[in-house]
């Protein structure tokens, strides 16, 4: 019976116990249910959108949103040209603006779209058309017989990508020959040469219908 007695107090206790640390923990979880969330830092707001306005002269400006400009209310597209007395040009990327407001020798200004600052001034019209031409240069003017030159130059008026031809005058024939490269992004081509041909060579550069002026190497 005492055995059973023991053991009764014990359980009792036990009981007890676990009562009193329920009990402790209730007003701990109640104080981490009332402590309130971390705030969540704000949304960024995207930034307004610029407006640049270009002056461009005559009482007319030219109003940038968002890198397009606008005249007259309507916004003027890449390569676009407006001549209604008042002549606007943007170039085919966007960047740069050609403006004339007078006749005459009045050159036309160019404004940067993204700053609305002026660049310059040129004389001839953007939307000209370029007289297509060919320069060509050798590295050398005396060589012996099959040894390696260079011919380049710069093409005016020509797409880059373009083939471009070396041309020897052969018996009063101008003869194209297998030395040939392509006119690159700005402009300028380069090509590797070997003639044969001992004595006074005249040579050319042709890409299409245009024709580099005549210029001579020596093989000796």
């Amino acid at each position: 019976m005492r055995t059973i007695t023991h053991r009764r107090s014990a359980l009792r206790t036990a009981a007890v116990s676990v009562i009193a640390g329920t009990a402790l923990l209730a007003p701990a979880a109640a104080a981490l249910a009332s402590s309130p969330a971390p705030a969540r830092p704000a949304a960024a707001q995207p930034a307004a959108a610029k407006t640049t306005k270009i002056d461009i002269g005559a009482g007319v400006t030219i109003t940038v949103k968002d890198g397009k400009p606008y005249y007259d209310g309507k916004v003027i597209k890449p390569g676009q040209t407006v001549d209604d007395g008042i002549y606007v040009h943007l170039s085919a990327d966007g960047k740069r603006l050609y403006s004339k407001t007078q006749g005459g020798g009045t050159p036309y200004a160019i404004w940067d779209v993204r700053t609305g600052k002026l660049l310059g001034t040129q004389k001839n019209s953007p939307t000209a058309k370029v007289k297509a031409a060919l320069t060509a240069k050798p590295s050398a003017t005396s060589v012996k017989a099959w040894q390696e030159l260079r011919v380049g130059g710069k093409a005016t008026g020509i797409k880059a990508g373009s083939k471009v031809t070396l041309q020897q005058k052969q018996r009063g024939t101008w003869k194209s020959l297998p030395a040939g490269t392509s006119v690159n992004k700005s402009g300028a081509y380069s090509m590797r040469v070997k003639l044969g041909l001992k004595g006074k060579n005249e040579l050319r550069v042709k890409s299409g219908a245009t024709l580099s002026p005549v210029f001579n190497v020596t093989v000796r």
